[in-house]
């Protein structure tokens, strides 16, 4: 299986790829991805303690998709694309970062939460978002929400993404890097996988170019991986890092679509 496209196995995520899970429809969602966290944090060899209180958080943002995305109820006839999905894969900054994130395809109501957003006082639920701002913080990862497409299905489906990050320990072996060509090719494999419209790839000596749309490049080169879009300038990541950019490129490219629409219903 080819690593960099991912799938339903946690040992491609210490190899730099990211693995999918289509999450149960209902109450169950919680417990499933429970023992996936334990799987893919088995895998990067974190600690109980690490992986205990990562449940906890990761079972919050599965309890939100039930409630929120479904009203608390499971879909009569699910679709055949758009269903919850739980994504895994590692973040490689100077200190790597395993990434967990639950996608859903319903609108997110009101402003995105971002460890500010607190419930009444009085409020018997509505903690969700705080639990998992204390985790994080608590091991000096990060949590967000970002627009995004589905991985999974019959189709990609826009949506958005509740991810939190947890630091790896010392000793994850970085992957080999790949060559620039193949690096960008798989890149390009992975965006087209999201169906973000015509890209064009360029490949030179030692150097590739990805046009995604106007004004969103990507340029691969033997050393790093590094993107442009308006309004943010050129970001710059390690060679290996092609899950990351991927994730980063789908969600600026929905927030340039978001920002469009307005435009679009006055034309």
């Amino acid at each position: 299986m080819d690593t960099t496209i991912g799938g339903v196995d946690p040992r491609v995520v210490p190899g730099g790829g990211c693995a999918a899970w289509l999450l149960p429809a209902g109450p169950t969602g919680a417990g499933f991805a429970r023992s996936v966290l334990k799987e893919v944090f088995g895998e990067l060899r974190m600690s109980a303690v690490t992986t205990y209180d990562a449940a906890v958080a990761l079972s919050e943002l599965a309890t939100n998709v039930h409630l929120h995305a479904h009203g608390g109820r499971a879909p009569m006839h699910p679709p055949p694309a758009g269903l919850p999905e739980l994504w895994a894969y590692v973040r490689w900054r100077a200190r790597p970062e395993v990434v967990l994130a639950m996608y859903d395809s319903a609108p997110w109501q009101g402003p995105l939460p971002d460890g500010r957003l607190r419930p009444s006082p009085y409020a018997e639920g509505g903690r969700g978002f705080e639990v998992v701002d204390a985790l994080t913080a608590e091991y000096g990862g990060e949590w967000g929400v970002r627009r995004t497409r589905s991985r999974l299905g019959a189709g990609p489906v826009p949506g958005k993404a509740v991810y939190f990050t947890v630091p790896v320990p010392p000793g994850l072996v970085a992957p080999r890097p790949s060559p620039a060509r193949r690096t960008a090719e798989e890149i390009h494999a992975l965006l087209a996988a999201r169906r973000l419209g015509s890209l064009q790839l360029a490949i030179g000596h030692g150097m590739a170019v990805i046009c995604v749309r106007a004004g969103v490049h990507v340029w691969v080169r033997e050393g790093s991986i590094s993107y442009r879009v308006p309004g943010l300038g050129t970001v710059r990541h390690p060679p290996y890092d092609r899950i990351e950019v991927v994730e980063r490129i789908v969600g600026h490219c929905a927030d340039l679509d978001a920002a469009d629409a307005p435009d679009r219903r006055r034309c």
